[in-house]
């Protein structure tokens, strides 16, 4: 996806990473692909600088990929690797950048509880053919892992507010 400035013009995103100064910022950016001159789709892009341990180990996953392949790492990779990146058309107003960036790591723990329910529960085939018998093993599954999980600590019993549970 090509970005550029809300003008127009080229977006050079690593000048503009090397110009951040603050820990979490976001800049007004436009897309060119699928959207016509007379609508151009304005987006927000926040930006958050990763922990150096973070930056470490992303730098030190690219070196191992591109080894693998015999080849370098380019040094634009390296340089994005310092940043978390999330491109967003939600409105500035309701959602400043940092609701974006508790938005994302949300989303990316529905995307890890959704990867080891698949694996550990054997969600990735079905074995029933009739969306009533498929449904139902389904949720016997999740039930299960559900349980599971709870059994072994996983689950945490507070709300992602961090308020406990009053029944609970």
């Amino acid at each position: 996806m090509r970005l550029l400035q809300t003008n127009g013009e080229p977006f050079d995103l690593f000048a503009a990473l090397a110009a951040q100064q603050e820990q979490e910022s976001e800049l007004k950016v436009r897309i060119h692909e699928g959207v016509t001159a007379a609508t151009p789709l304005v987006l927000r892009l926040v930006v958050r600088r990763k922990d150096p341990q973070q930056v470490q180990a992303e730098h030190k996953r690219l070196l191992k990929d591109a080894s693998k392949r015999g080849k370098q790492p380019d040094p634009r990779s390296l340089e994005a690797a310092k940043y978390i990146l999330l491109l967003t058309s939600l409105p500035a107003a309701t959602f400043p950048p940092a609701d974006i960036l508790t938005l994302y790591r949300f989303r990316w723990q529905i995307e890890l509880a959704f990867k080891r329910f698949k694996s550990l529960a054997g969600l990735d085939s079905l074995p029933a053919k009739k969306p009533e018998l498929a449904r139902a093993w389904l949720y016997a599954r999740l039930i299960v892992a559900i349980i599971a999980e709870q059994i072994a600590g996983q689950v945490p019993d507070s709300p992602p507010s961090g308020y406990a549970n009053p029944t609970g």
